[in-house]
């Protein structure tokens, strides 16, 4: 890093490169959520065509090597030549920031879209080994090649009928125009240099987009699990399937076709829907017993936005069932998983309106009130927004709307229909009120309990945590550094949290170290629970209490991440604790607060070149070994357990910091603050996390479904699934 802070510091990336560079601010990360969002955003436009009406089917395949392609029937990408730009629109769309169909204001493409930064299709394109596109409109297709990251490698190509060498019939560029004819605008000549060159168009053709790319191994993390990239992408179809299922129930009438043809069926996968949301909210709540059927209702308002006018469609379905509380949003088709302010006021919405109608029907005692915790009791909801002014999200993998204008509209719809409905329908209003009600009591009561088992529990195990935590630096009981670059790691075994004692940086790092196994507590009482000394210790450590009480504002660290051996018990024990946190502090899960750490398995030495570098998988190893020579000339260890790392070589890889810190630190700068010098970047939390791995939620249903088969009391489901796993494809 150099002193100066001039105009040679001053560099200005390639867009695409810097997409690639900056992962987390495009595509969430580089690892298994990065992966699959570019999926994703292929998808999403495909949406936006079912969105405005012009599509009603989009087919996805996967092929063996991992390859995707994606089609719809829309009416596919513009493919004109734009002067000012001097490409054509196709390309444009795909390289080039901030270009797309949705921008336009009243001329825009589309009247709603989940699209925000016109960047979504280019973050696919920079990281793919390949992309291709294939246009079908105006009776022609169109078709243009990326490669390493966006590079193009052939301009847009004019096809009639099929995409064969015999059948080009041009390119588009500044010399070329398309000539059209009719209401379906079928071309019936090229117009080059003035000339026109009759095609033949196919009048019968139907229009839509096909998109087929391949990521590349290279631009994602080392450290993540894929192996034999030049054959394999590490889709996960479940996830997909998700996503689909969703799209399905959010557009009745929209025909997803998936087919795998990694899996041994290679069978098209249906997704479709014709009762929407209906059919939705009985899909989530398949188990349960439903206290009342689905509520719906639907309101669109008109609203001034950014000086003009606006308007937002709010369309709720709901349904009490069982003790969860399952809340699924989204914006113009995006699912927003960490909800916003349409999350927000609905719930303010529905509070205020079970609340009404319990003051309403006197159903309330004494001082006895509702929370709003209280009222989502049991509560499946689906909110569907559709605005025609662009969304605000929190970033740009949209999981979070910020947008203001959608809170007055959203509230007031969901007090004004539910009010409504409750007087109309007393016994449903009745049946969410006592089960609201018996929420507060047994919060209540369920919080005079905890407070008398966590006494006694902290007192129990005050020296215990005391003498086992090695907490961090702290002055006048805050930290000395920024608490979301903190972190807590609970280690497994107290040789092994010895060792990170000794390595960590105690600015930076505490370390809880763990003796056994806690026990399975997805199938305790949460009383029983807390009677465990080391889960005692965790609480305690922790700092947001448990259940209902557990507040994340109150967490004594920006993290919490579990260190355990890279073993089958390693990973027994990081599941319990996941368990764990699932069902006593599940909003630090929510938070993006949660992660376990990744040691490496291998050291591996160049003999000649005495350089050494640790590697986190297979693939890594063998990538070192043929880096340095060849097995004949490197030597390789591997770590069975974090008890074999010693300090320096957990302090260089599970306790690493970012290259800012560690030069300070070694400058001798920077020992109680962070301060960033001119043309330094801020640091943020994601950089003190680069070697872990966060755990994500991102659909309630499938892991409460998960973790009630592998970890409930009953051993018919658990048995079941280990007995269908194909433990050949796990990795």
């Amino acid at each position: 890093m150099s002193k100066q802070y001039s105009a040679d510091q001053i560099i200005e990336l390639e867009f695409l490169d810097a997409v690639r560079r900056r992962p987390g601010m495009y595509i969430g990360n580089n690892n298994l959520h990065g992966l699959h969002h570019i999926l994703l955003e292929v998808l999403d436009n495909s949406v936006d065509e079912c969105m405005a009406g012009y599509a009603t089917k989009i087919v996805v395949i996967i092929e063996k090597d991992g390859t995707v392609e994606i089609t719809d029937d829309g009416r596919g990408i513009p493919v004109d030549f734009k002067a000012d730009v001097g490409m054509s629109t196709l390309t444009q769309v795909l390289v080039k920031p901030h270009a797309g169909g949705k921008f336009g204001g009243d001329d825009s493409a589309y009247s709603s879209s989940g699209g925000l930064h016109g960047i979504g299709l280019k973050c696919t394109n920079a990281f793919s080994s390949f992309l291709e596109v294939e246009v079908h409109r105006h009776g022609l297709i169109f078709y243009q090649r990326f490669e390493d990251g966006g590079i193009p490698v052939t301009p847009v190509e004019i096809y009639t009928h099929a995409i064969k060498p015999g059948k080009k019939a041009g390119v588009i560029n500044k010399e070329t125009k398309l000539v059209l004819t009719g209401k379906k605008e079928l071309a019936k000549a090229l117009e080059v240099n003035h000339l026109q060159l009759a095609v033949d168009s196919d009048p019968e053709q139907k229009t839509g987009t096909i998109f087929r790319f391949r990521p590349n191994r290279a631009w994602f993390a080392r450290e993540m699990d894929w192996p034999n990239p030049t054959h394999s992408v590490p889709w996960d179809a479940e996830r997909l399937s998700t996503r689909f299922r969703q799209i399905a129930h959010l557009y009745p009438g929209v025909r997803i076709e998936f087919m795998d043809k990694r899996t041994n069926e290679g069978a098209a996968e249906i997704f479709f829907s014709k009762r929407g949301l209906v059919e939705y909210i009985e899909y989530l709540n398949e188990g349960e017993e439903p206290l009342h059927k689905p509520i719906m209702f639907k309101e669109t308002t008109e609203v001034d936005v950014e000086g003009g006018k606006g308007t937002i469609e709010v369309d709720v379905a709901l349904q009490y069932a069982g003790e969860d509380t399952q809340i699924y949003s989204f914006v113009n088709a995006i699912p927003t998983p960490t909800g916003g302010t349409h999350v927000s006021a609905f719930k303010a919405g529905l509070t205020k309106a079970v609340k009404q109608f319990a003051t309403n029907k006197k159903l309330l005692k004494g001082n006895m009130d509702v929370r709003g915790d209280d009222a989502l009791l049991g509560l499946t909801a689906i909110i569907k927004l559709t605005m025609t002014s662009t969304p605000q999200f929190l970033s740009q993998t949209k999981e979070s709307l910020t947008s203001p204008e959608v809170h007055g509209p959203v509230l007031s719809t969901t007090y004004s229909f539910l009010n409504d409905y409750l007087d109309k329908n007393v016994p449903v209003g009745k049946v969410i009120v006592n089960q609201a009600v018996a929420s507060a009591r047994g919060r209540e009561a369920a919080a005079q309990a905890r407070k008398l088992v966590i006494k006694k529990s902290a007192m129990e195990a005050g020296e215990f945590v005391l003498g086992k935590l090695a907490d961090i630096q702290r002055r006048g009981g805050n930290p000395m550094v920024p608490l979301e670059h903190t972190a807590l790691y609970l280690v497994e075994g107290d040789s092994a949290g010895g060792s990170c004692k000794q390595g960590r940086d105690s600015r930076y790092h505490a370390i809880l170290s763990l003796r056994g196994k806690i026990p399975n507590v997805e199938k305790m009482k949460l009383n029983d629970i807390l009677k465990n000394r080391e889960i005692a210790a965790i609480i305690a450590a922790v700092g947001t209490g448990v259940g209902a009480d557990c507040d994340v504002s109150s967490m004594r660290y920006g993290r919490v991440s579990v260190l355990v051996d890279a073993d089958v018990d390693g990973s027994h024990i990081a599941t319990l604790l996941a368990t764990l946190f699932w069902r006593t502090m599940r909003s630090v899960i929510e938070e993006g607060r949660f992660f376990v750490a990744r040691p490496p398995l291998y050291l591996i030495k160049n003999k000649s070149g005495k350089e050494s570098r640790y590697a986190y998988s297979e693939q890594e190893r063998e990538e070192i070994e043929k880096e340095f020579g060849g097995a004949r000339v490197t030597s390789v260890q591997r770590y069975k357990g974090l008890g074999e790392m010693n300090p320096d070589q957990l302090r260089e890889t599970v306790f690493v910091l970012p290259d800012e810190i560690s030069e300070k630190k070694k400058k001798g700068r920077g020992k109680t603050k962070e301060v960033a010098s001119p043309g330094e970047r801020e640091l943020t939390a994601a950089d003190f996390s680069v070697r872990d791995l966060r755990m994500v939620i991102e659909d309630f249903h499938r892991t409460r479904s998960l973790i009630t088969r592998l970890m409930g009391s009953e051993v018919a489901p658990r048995k079941e699934w280990l007995m269908n796993v194909d433990w050949s494809a796990e990795d």
